[in-house]
């Protein structure tokens, strides 16, 4: 009678076994991936880096760009058909708008690039001239 009491304790001792073993797997499953994430997050902190620094910032800084354009078409330029201001002195006055207004100049050629592509009315570059605007007066 003694065996069937011994192959009990065998079995519970071998079911005991079989779940302490089913715990070290999901234990060490666990440790893989977190050890796999680990790994991954330098890759995923160099892609995203990347992409902030090729993709995002580009298209930030261009926003900026044209907002700032924007905003001197829209609060330093009056629309006049017969008016003609010199390339460089709308350039200037860019410059001037941009710093008084804490924003951040660009060059010239990117300036007018942009400037070029405005609309209600589109300015013309023509002989050195932009026509079709006059600078407000200051005073306005």
């Amino acid at each position: 009678m003694e065996q069937p009491e011994q192959s009990i304790e065998k079995v519970q001792k071998i079911k005991v076994l079989e779940q302490e073993l089913n715990d070290l797997r999901q234990g060490l499953t666990a440790v893989t991936d977190y050890y796999k994430d680990l790994q991954n997050t330098p890759e995923a902190q160099v892609a995203s880096q990347e992409i902030d620094e090729d993709i995002i910032e580009p298209l930030i800084e261009d926003e900026l760009e044209f907002e700032g354009i924007w905003c001197f078409h829209e609060e330093v330029l009056v629309s006049d058909p017969l008016a003609r201001v010199p390339c460089n002195a709308m350039y200037e006055a860019f410059v001037e708008f941009c710093t008084a207004n804490r924003r951040r100049v660009i060059e010239q050629e990117a300036f007018e690039f942009v400037f070029a592509r405005m609309e209600n009315p589109e300015p013309v570059c023509e002989r050195g001239h932009w026509v079709g605007y006059r600078l407000r007066d200051i005073r306005q």
